[in-house]
């Protein structure tokens, strides 16, 4: 039984399949956050835009 523990924690310690599901997960949010702000500032800016040209 030890040795069925032991080699799990061995195994479970150096897969990194779930490391590469949370890496991109992270990357994901922020892609949407600097999109989220972008996206607000260029609204504010374009609006401004329009609003002096008439």
């Amino acid at each position: 039984m030890k040795d069925a523990v032991l080699k799990f924690l061995i195994r479970l310690k150096t897969d990194e399949r779930g490391l590469t599901a949370v890496e991109y997960a992270v990357l994901g949010a922020i892609v949407v956050g600097a999109i989220k702000l972008v996206g607000t500032d260029f609204t504010t800016s374009l609006t401004a835009a329009f609003k002096s040209l008439f």
